[in-house]
C-alpha cells in the first residue's frame, strides 16, 4: 500500500483491485484497502459462478453489482435489526430504571412509616410500663392486712 500526498489536501492511496493497481483519493487509507479487499472477494465469488467464463463482460459486471447490492442490503437489514434491538433494550432499561426509582421511593416511604410506627410502639411500651408500675403499687396498697398485723 502506497500513500502519497500530491500537494493536495487529500492523500492518494494505491490499492490492488482485480490484479491492477489503482490510485484512489481518500482520507482513510485503511478504509480504501478494506473496500479493495471486498471488491476482490466479490470478484472471486462471481468468478466461481457456474457459466461465468461464457458470460459477456457486461453480464459479469451486472452479476458483480448484484452481489455487492445483495451484501449491502443484507448488512443494512442487519444494521436496522440491531438498531431496533438496541432501541428496544434502551426502552427496557428506561422502564427498569423507572421501576427502580419507584420501588426506591416506596421503600423510603415504608422506612419512614416504620420509623413512625416504632416511635409510637416505644411510646405505648413506655406507657404500658408506667401503668403496670402504678397498677402494682395500687395492688400492694389494697392487700388485706392480716389479723396478725392488726394485733387481733
Amino acid at each position: 500500500m502506497k500513500i502519497t500526498n500530491n500537494g493536495g489536501s487529500t492523500p492518494v492511496t494505491d490499492v490492488l483491485i482485480g490484479g491492477k493497481v489503482y490510485s484512489l483519493k481518500g482520507a482513510d487509507a485503511q478504509h480504501l484497502q478494506r473496500i479493495a479487499a471486498l471488491l476482490n472477494q466479490k470478484s472471486i465469488e462471481v468468478r466461481n459462478t457456474p457459466g461465468f467464463k461464457s458470460m459477456d463482460q457486461e453480464y459479469k459486471q451486472l452479476l458483480m453489482n448484484i452481489n455487492l447490492a445483495d451484501e449491502y442490503f443484507r448488512m443494512k437489514d442487519e444494521a436496522d435489526r440491531l438498531r431496533a434491538e438496541i432501541e428496544e433494550k434502551e426502552n427496557e432499561l428506561y422502564s427498569a430504571r423507572h421501576d427502580l426509582v419507584s420501588i426506591k421511593m416506596k421503600l423510603e416511604n415504608a422506612l419512614r412509616q416504620q420509623d413512625v410506627l416504632e416511635k409510637r410502639a416505644e411510646g405505648w411500651r413506655n406507657r404500658y410500663e408506667e401503668l403496670k408500675s402504678k397498677q402494682s403499687f395500687v395492688i400492694d396498697e389494697k392487700q388485706p392486712v392480716s389479723n396478725a398485723e392488726n394485733g387481733c
